[in-house]
């Protein structure tokens, strides 16, 4: 049986270790351009942590939280989130968090998460001249577009008459749907690498391939530690004044990769 002491050791080092991963992951919050990545690859482990950053006094930490977690994609984060959404008080804190909400909802199978994208869609036609709730609405049709199929032409079509950041990947979401009921599946070929494979993917299995597809590439892809979930920055570049970016999470099951997550990044 352990001691009391030998007990209170480990006590002592489990306590040190969360101390360590909550600083890693306040550092990693303060870090736009690069902490995200970093806390995509920490995973799960960062998990805890930026559930706490959620009630963060600090608009910008609870923002970053939300943005963590929908990338990470774990259960236990993404329910925190959703009731994170609920009691948020500052306007645009909430509009940030709901994007990154919807944008981790492309594989949703819950009704209500299904409604929740719907709703923040019909909120945004509702309430004119709110830029948040019309980018709200923009990341709700680009997880909507991502599903595929002809069951949410409707919401797409509402948003695509919004002038707003983002309204252009809508049209291709589209005429993606459109033209097939379902995402198109690329074949997975033995002989590509997973790096090659997420690349093909996203560039060939998604509507970013329905136009602009010459000027669109995948500017940096990063594993979490598993290999099992990728986070690609893709960028859509027609100029030095006209170029756009988007954050997409892949995830890997019985050998294939498909699309989790859509986020826009960036504009120029």
């Amino acid at each position: 049986m352990f001691s009391q002491t030998q007990q209170s050791g480990i006590e002592k080092q489990g306590n040190l270790r969360r101390h360590n991963i909550q600083e890693r992951v306040r550092r990693n919050l303060a870090d736009d351009e690069n902490g995200i990545r970093r806390l995509f690859t920490m995973g799960n482990e960062a998990v805890p942590s930026l559930i706490k950053f959620l009630s963060d006094a600090d608009e910008e930490k609870r923002g970053g939280a939300a943005r963590g977690l929908a990338y990470i994609g774990n259960q236990q984060g993404m329910q925190a989130l959703r009731n994170a959404v609920k009691a948020e008080k500052d306007k645009e804190t909430e509009s940030a968090m709901s994007c990154f909400l919807a944008g981790g909802l492309v594989e949703t199978k819950s009704e209500s998460d299904l409604d929740f994208l719907r709703n923040t869609i019909e909120r945004a036609q509702i309430v004119a001249d709110d830029d948040e709730a019309a980018f709200s609405a923009v990341c709700a049709a680009l997880a909507l577009g991502m599903r595929g199929g002809g069951d949410s032409l409707a919401e797409l079509r509402k948003v695509a008459k919004v002038d707003v950041l983002g309204v252009e990947e809508i049209g291709k979401a589209i005429q993606w749907a459109e033209s097939k009921s379902t995402p198109r599946q690329t074949p997975t070929e033995q002989s590509l690498s997973d790096e090659e494979l997420i690349k093909k993917i996203v560039l060939d299995g998604t509507f970013f391939a329905q136009e602009e597809r010459s000027k669109t590439s995948v500017e940096e892809l990063t594993f979490n530690r598993q290999r099992n979930r990728a986070l690609v920055s893709l960028e859509i570049y027609n100029g030095p004044k006209d170029a756009r970016g988007y954050d997409l999470v892949l995830a890997k099951e019985s050998s294939a990769w498909r699309v989790v997550g859509i986020w826009f990044a960036w504009v120029a």
